[in-house]
């Protein structure tokens, strides 16, 4: 099997371009349950660092499970929270590892609760808390399904099971939280579904002639440096008439990304609309037509979170 990747959605279009907290945990109605496939594993060794597991086989299962091994104290994950993890991966046929994170903080990408990358991994942590770490028995072939050019399991059976030892290290903002700032004259309008994913609805009128970033909601967050790694879901669209989704994290699965602020490849007029921004921030910019790009865009980011 190959390594797990993180969805990373490009940011290229220029080029060529929360909810609230909740108490209930695994096991608890809407959450994840648990059952023996998981909680049969054994573990050792501290939060953070590779752990020792013993995985009784052949483990199967019909569903995924999670038993919480280490109770962490941070924020707990709703659905959409992006969230940076370390994991080992073992083959419930055999009992062995199958691959590791390296847990030395080199997965910089978070995967989402909900989202389509990761699936169903990303949904078992659904409930968990921050600081934790947790067992997840999941079907195999659910788990490839998610995974382009993923190889086949040890078993033939239906029901084999991968188990995953997984580290919740990080959690970033489901949407964005801040407070609603007025519209700006002349600039497009947004509303903003229950799950933070925005609509914008183009004025009919001549496009910006210069770049034009106004806040949609403004985040109490640490404010973004030209150095930082921004945790952003956004959807640009196009100004012509008709206005159309030139790109969406919030369509594209339903997944948060990272933007490196200090990559030379990313437009500028993105990182001009970001840098400064705080987390918790809806932020819009309207990037106009030059003559490496002929269409007028419109972006709206929702800033998550800083690494």
């Amino acid at each position: 099997m190959r390594k797990i990747p993180a969805l990373v959605v490009t940011l290229g279009l220029v080029a060529s371009l929360s909810a609230c907290a909740t108490s209930a945990a695994p096991g608890s109605a809407g959450c994840p349950p648990t059952g023996d496939a998981a909680s049969v594993v054994t573990t050792t060794g501290a939060f953070g660092e590779k752990p020792e597991a013993t995985v009784p086989s052949p483990i199967v299962t019909t569903e995924t499970q999670v038993s919480t091994v280490i109770e962490g104290d941070g924020a707990r994950l709703v659905d959409g929270s992006p969230v940076l993890i370390d994991y080992t991966l073992f083959d419930g046929s055999a009992g062995t590892e199958v691959e590791n994170s390296g847990y030395d903080g080199s997965i910089g990408n978070p995967v989402t609760v909900g989202g389509s990358a990761l699936a169903p991994l990303a949904d078992a942590l659904e409930c968990s808390t921050v600081g934790s770490r947790v067992v997840v028995a999941l079907k195999a072939s659910e788990l490839q399904a998610s995974l382009s050019g993923s190889t086949a399991p040890a078993s033939d059976d239906p029901d084999a099971a991968y188990i995953a030892v997984v580290d919740i290290r990080q959690s970033f903002l489901a949407k964005a939280n801040g407070r609603l700032v007025p519209g700006a004259d002349g600039l497009p309008a947004v509303v903003t579904a229950p799950d933070g994913a925005p609509g914008i609805t183009v004025p009919v009128a001549p496009a910006p002639t210069t770049q034009q970033t106004h806040l949609v909601r403004e985040g109490d967050g640490s404010r973004l440096t030209a150095d930082s790694t921004a945790v952003v879901q956004f959807t640009a669209v196009t100004w012509a008439e008709p206005s159309t989704v030139a790109g969406s994290t919030w369509t594209n699965g339903d997944t948060a990304t990272t933007v490196a602020l200090d990559d030379a490849t990313l437009p500028a007029a993105l990182r001009d609309a970001l840098v400064g921004q705080t987390v918790g921030s809806q932020v819009m910019t309207v990037v106009p037509a030059s003559d490496e790009n002929p269409s007028t865009y419109v972006y709206v980011f929702d800033v998550l979170g800083s690494l």
